[in-house]
């Protein structure tokens, strides 16, 4: 699977059957879910925790650096679906919506 050949659909449901298949989502909780998506996005945060901001760039040249932002974007991602799929939230939709009001409070220049 890749971004060129695959849905946010397919996605969904890969972690959401994942999940399932683990009985990860059996009593699961949105705290619980929020919770661990912000546990995720501060473990991506630490990758450039003591890197200087110029050379935040260059994570991308260190693969073990790397490998490890792939990992935490994954388990990023994999909560904010988790938690679409707990509110039943269309996230192709709601990025959209999102990007309609954006666009009048930002406006192109």
């Amino acid at each position: 699977m890749t971004d060129e050949n695959t849905t946010v659909a397919q996605l969904r449901r890969a972690v959401q059957d994942f999940s399932a298949k683990r009985g990860w989502t059996d009593g699961e909780n949105a705290k619980d879910l929020a919770m661990a998506l912000a546990v995720e996005s501060a473990e991506l945060l630490e990758i450039f925790m003591w890197i200087h901001s110029d050379r935040a760039d260059s994570v991308r040249d260190d693969g073990r650096a790397f490998g490890h932002l792939r990992e935490e974007a994954a388990d990023v991602f994999w909560y904010l679906v988790r938690i679409c799929e707990h509110f039943d939230i269309d996230l192709t939709r709601a990025v959209c919506d999102k990007a309609e009001k954006n666009a009048v409070k930002y406006p192109a220049r």
